[in-house]
């Protein structure tokens, strides 16, 4: 028998008394699935397809522990109601072979929206998110929680799973015990670690009295929570400490971040190092007192996970977003077949989904967050066509390898030998190499397909292959503002030049920001590299308004640490550009004022389709179908998802 490339990666590991097929687990992840507090088919079929996919561990978002935790998209545990989904969620889970975990939830004083009326904590302490200042619970409050969260685990346990991880992290409930800025009391339930821990040591000896020592418990934890004075590295060892001398978890996982403005630091995006919570967890496991460790964050590759295991760092790797991206990571990881794995780009726009209230989502994966997400490939056409696709961004190399996946010939044009289009500019800008891997990963993918591949994007290169069908995945253009003054030029041929000249320029840049979205606050840090000082313009009332808030709080971040060296003016707009100075006017006052030394003057703004193919192909009688930017300028998960959608229908 041949062994695994990554051996570590894929031995057995036992938790409880439970075997895990591998030490993989799948992150929990907020979904918005649920319905009124109830699985759905949808929700059934996401976390099925990440345990046909060889993850040994699953955990699922959070669930409701309390009946005071109930929300209408958190499936509610504390609901005897709701046995039957959680019976068949458990049941399409463990057929699989996954042990299925459920992640126990209470927000508590932790709101993301508007002050929540109801809200309750360990003391009256103000949420830094939405200013919710919650009701102090009673000593009996704390030990009926405490009580509601072993009856929803036995819950859990009489559906069929596996175990529960209690959620201490992030802010919630539970941290804000742990935590000595938002527990103030001097009762049993707060004080010196060992009172503040109490809920939390109460409620894991609640949990293992009611389902015993054949059921998996496992904690999460920060090991810096990011706030002033709360959880530091000293600090969670304590806590840790104090934990595990009572009743033991069977695994520790440390997710960072807290809940608050600034603090979300539990999802690192692209611009952040690899694994960036390792320095953190690592020192802690002297405090877990060998309570097995599940490592997490940015763990992007097979390599990076048996890196970690092999170097005793921990027991289990929890992936999130790229299980997200890819169901099937471990089912490659174990064949060896690593180039085959759709990576994950780190860009936060399954968090932005949800944060805006929509179902999960993903930039890579276009069945995320639907019920083909366990569905088999599409099937193989009957009657295979000569398919034209012109373009090759993301939406056009998308669209090429499902056709050509089906059985239709496929020929892929693209204006120049490179392929991505305005996705490769993106990766090339600092922080960005993650969406040049996904580029790599397409450009394999059309490879294996045998999609043949010609430069030119012209009606006669079109019509000079013979077409069956055309799918036009042409892209966008930067339009022009209305009042740009003489002298602009658009952020994507400023990028391509800074680029290729590769030498520093002096002076100050202008950059004129009408587009908010991720590439250009990359490329604003270009800017920095290569010119003294940045100005930011905008006419909104901030920048990054079209980013996730979890991947603008980095923005910010990243544009402050170049302290005096950038400016950001909100409200404005450039009027006219004479010479090295440049007329600015305030957008609520009409007011004017004069920015001087402007070397470069350059524009990011809505983009408008290249579409000036469509109609002489329908007059010849060509099927023409759509992609990506060419419906409509939007982001890469609405250009992958067009991608496969036209794939499928062609």
């Amino acid at each position: 028998m041949v062994s695994p490339p990554f051996p570590r990666l894929f031995s057995p590991f036992d938790l409880a008394g439970r075997r895990l097929r591998n030490r993989i687990g799948y992150g929990s992840m907020t979904t918005r699935m649920p319905r009124n507090g109830a699985v759905t088919e949808t929700l059934v079929a996401h976390l099925s397809a990440r345990a046909a996919g060889g993850a040994g561990l699953i955990v699922t978002e959070a669930l409701a522990a309390c009946r005071s935790a109930a929300v209408p998209a958190r499936v509610a545990a504390c609901d005897e109601a709701q046995m039957s989904g959680l019976s068949r969620l458990a049941e399409a889970v463990e057929r699989q072979g996954a042990a299925l975990v459920g992640q126990l939830w209470h927000a508590g004083n932790a709101h993301r929206d508007a002050r929540a009326l109801n809200a309750v904590g360990p003391s009256a302490v103000v949420d830094a998110a939405s200013w919710t200042v919650p009701r102090a619970l009673t000593s009996g409050e704390v030990e009926g929680l405490v009580e509601e969260y072993a009856e929803s685990a036995a819950r859990l346990q009489r559906a069929g799973f596996s175990g529960v991880e209690i959620s201490a992290a992030h802010g919630f409930l539970p941290l804000q015990f742990l935590s000595p800025v938002t527990n103030l009391r001097q009762d049993r339930w707060g004080g010196d670690a060992t009172g503040r821990s109490a809920f939390v040591r109460a409620i894991l000896a609640a949990v293992r009295a009611r389902c015993g020592t054949g059921f998996i418990i496992g904690l999460k934890l920060p090991a810096d929570d990011g706030v002033p004075g709360s959880i530091g590295p000293d600090e969670a060892a304590c806590l840790v400490t104090a934990i595990v001398a009572g009743v033991r978890p069977d695994f520790l996982c440390f997710s960072q971040g807290s809940h608050g403005p600034s603090l979300w630091m539990h999802a690192p995006d692209m611009h952040e190092p690899p694994m960036p919570f390792r320095s953190a967890w690592v020192p802690l496991r002297a405090a877990a007192g060998g309570v097995p460790i599940a490592a997490i964050g940015r763990i992007a590759m097979p390599a990076m996970a048996e890196a970690l295991l092999e170097a005793g760092e921990a027991e289990l790797v929890m992936l999130a977003r790229p299980l997200l991206a890819d169901p099937a990571w471990p089912a490659k990881a174990r064949a060896g077949t690593v180039d085959e794995i759709r990576p994950c780009i780190y860009c936060n726009a399954c968090w932005n989904e949800i944060d805006k209230a929509g179902i999960i989502g993903c930039s890579v994966n276009p069945r995320a967050g639907t019920v083909a997400d366990a569905a088999p490939p599409p099937p193989r056409v009957a009657a295979p066509r000569h398919v034209v696709v012109v373009g090759s961004g993301v939406a056009g190399m998308q669209a090429a390898a499902v056709a050509a996946e089906r059985g239709h010939r496929v020929t892929l044009l693209s204006r120049d030998a490179q392929p991505g289009g305005a996705a490769r500019l993106h990766a090339m800008l600092p922080g960005c190499g993650d969406i040049g891997r996904f580029l790599g990963y397409l450009d394999r993918r059309v490879s294996a397909a045998a999609v043949a591949r010609q430069v030119g994007e012209t009606l006669a290169d079109i019509l000079a292959v013979a077409p069956d069908a055309v799918i036009l995945a042409t892209g966008s253009t930067m339009v022009l503002p209305r009042e740009a003054p003489a002298g602009t030029e658009d952020l994507r041929s400023t990028v391509a030049a800074l680029l290729a000249a590769g030498r520093p320029r002096s002076g100050l840049a202008v950059l004129f920001d009408h587009d908010h979205t991720a590439a250009t606050y990359a490329a604003a840090e270009l800017l920095l590299a290569h010119f003294e000082r940045l100005l930011l313009l905008t006419p909104r009332d901030a920048i990054a308004r079209d980013v996730p808030a979890i991947y603008a709080q980095g923005v910010h971040r990243r544009l402050a640490a170049f302290g005096d060296r950038v400016e950001i003016l909100i409200h404005r707009e450039p009027v006219a550009l004479e010479g090295d100075s440049l007329r600015v006017r305030h957008l609520l006052t009409g007011t004017e004022a004069r920015v001087r030394g402007v070397t470069l003057l350059t524009h990011a703004t809505p983009r408008r389709p290249r579409d000036g193919l469509e109609a002489d192909l329908v007059a010849g009688g060509v099927k023409v179908m759509r992609a990506g930017d060419a419906v409509a300028p939007r982001l890469m998960m609405s250009a992958v998802r067009d991608g496969q959608r036209v794939g499928e229908e062609v």
